[in-house]
């Protein structure tokens, strides 16, 4: 794999825009999520122990399936993002759909589509970097500066300018959450028909009230208060009130978050699980060492771009807390459109362009990836129209539905790992393919298993999980589900069938 190839499939725009957007929603936690994403692969790579994990020689059927899987699920989540994004702009979702997954098909047409690797990627960081300048200069502070003055911020507060106050938007949710908090009185301003429900709490007492109110109708919450609303609803706040799900102050959110510990380890797991299949399964060939620095130099420059876009969105829109924050709202914040008036029609486009670009290259880097484990078939496989016309069409028809990009990104990564994963923790004979096979099976299923818990749970139909260990496992099944793939095939080795 060369440099470019290692930077587009593990750079998917999901993940390095998930950078920023785990910054600004966690303070510290990150950072060290962000740092996690720039040093795996070095370490993967590093390490070059991938080469030994294609169990059964010439017959990787079972590989390419599996790979199949998480391509598809990272497809998913990447035109999600920009469904997203085209419903944050302002426009249907399915626009943002064809032009993502439009673009990436009519690559599959062209064999010779990965020449443009490093013209794809180095254009989408020079488009990337222009907006972040210019949220630089309007700020007239550094990096350290702009994070010592989110840091000292007593309240985040809405804006003036903000789209939340001026003209209303639809509110949706992240991280699962279907309810706002309020710290202080506000009044909410229902653009259009809705029927908010406020959950009051006076002491000890607990009190439930629907307010149906028409276009332009109001109520007023006090603090305590707890705000739902019907999918689809258009509200307003008001000018210098305290944004709902905002950290309490900025001390708050430099702290970071107390007692989630257990959700560092998970990500490590997942993420180091994830890049040991994407990067080194069934990989003989190594970087150089020129290679080496210069990839490692790209992904430190990406955390670095990512830290500093999210100290200054936090900072010039402290909206996007409201109701948790999406990875969609750091794609185009608001200060960026109401920037210098002879760049506002381009700049606030030029993010998102390089999204789409960094999704592009990521496609024929992901379709090159998985012709590498073909070996039968000479790498045809990703080059077959029918086939990644089907794949990019099913991912396509489901991002119609909002999901999470982050958590399908995770589910991508634990899926490789779990099934991958378990020859790299313990190496299978090639003489016998059936056992690493079955052990990816097991692990396989271990994943799938505690996913559809860990997810009946997090929907309410169970009992919560709490902190700790039962969390850490259903949040990332990965934990669990690489460890038993690898213990089938410590338990055949001691069998003597491996």
């Amino acid at each position: 794999m060369t440099t470019a190839r290692v930077l587009a499939v593990w750079l998917t725009p999901v993940a390095w825009l998930a950078v920023p957007t785990l910054i600004v929603d966690g303070g510290p936690d990150g950072l060290w999520a962000g740092l996690l994403f720039a040093v795996a692969p070095l370490f993967i790579l590093r390490s070059g122990g991938g080469a030994r994990a294609v169990p059964g020689g010439r017959d990787t059927l079972f590989p390419v399936v599996v790979l199949l899987l998480v391509i598809g699920l990272m497809l998913w989540a990447n035109l999600a993002l920009a469904a997203d994004a085209a419903a944050w702009i302002g426009v249907p979702r399915w626009q943002g759909i064809a032009a993502a997954a439009g673009g990436a098909w009519l690559l599959v047409l062209w064999r010779r589509a990965g020449r443009l690797l490093p013209w794809l990627l180095g254009i989408a960081f020079v488009a990337a970097l222009l907006p972040l300048g210019v949220l630089a200069r309007d700020a007239h502070l550094g990096p350290l500066g702009a994070w010592e003055r989110l840091a000292a911020q007593p309240t985040f507060r809405f804006p003036a300018a903000s789209p939340w106050v001026t003209e209303g938007r639809e509110v949706r949710s992240a991280r699962g959450q279907n309810a706002l908090l309020f710290e202080e009185e506000h009044r909410v301003i229902a653009v259009t028909p809705a029927t908010l429900h406020v959950r009051a709490r006076d002491g000890a007492r607990v009190s439930d009230t629907d307010w149906e109110l028409q276009a332009g109708q109001s109520v007023v919450v006090r603090p305590g208060d707890e705000l739902t609303w019907p999918p689809g609803a258009r509200l307003r706040f008001e000018a210098g009130k305290a944004v709902p799900g905002a950290p309490r102050s900025g001390i708050a959110w430099a702290d970071g978050r107390r007692g989630e510990g257990w959700r560092r380890v998970g990500l490590l797991v997942t993420v180091v699980a994830g890049a040991s299949a994407l990067l080194g399964f069934g990989i003989t060939s190594s970087l150089s060492r020129r290679q080496m620095g210069l990839c490692g130099a790209c992904l430190l420059a990406t955390f670095a771009w990512g830290l500093a876009w999210a100290i200054y969105c936090a900072l010039g829109a402290p909206d996007i807390f409201l109701g948790g924050v999406s990875i969609e709202r750091l794609l185009r914040p608001p200060p960026l459109a109401s920037s210098a008036a002879a760049g506002h029609r381009v700049l606030p486009a030029l993010l998102p362009l390089a999204g789409l670009l960094s999704f592009l290259a990521s496609t024929v880097a992901l379709r090159e990836r998985l012709g590498a484990l073909d070996v039968t078939g000479g790498g045809e496989i990703g080059h077959d129209l029918g086939l990644w016309s089907a794949i990019l069409g099913a991912a396509a028809l489901a991002s119609l539905w909002p999901a999470d990009p982050w958590l399908l990104t995770l589910w991508a990564l634990g899926v490789a790992g779990s099934a991958l994963g378990p020859p790299l923790l313990w190496a299978s004979s090639e003489s016998r393919p059936a056992v690493g096979i079955a052990a990816g099976l097991v692990g396989l299923g271990v994943f799938a298993t505690l996913t559809l818990i860990g997810q009946w749970a997090a929907s309410g139909a169970g009992a919560g999980t709490g902190d700790g260990w039962p969390s850490l496992v259903l949040a990332f099944p990965v934990v669990v589900a690489a460890p038993a793939g690898a213990l089938v095939l410590w338990l055949a080795r001691r069998a003597g069938t491996s």
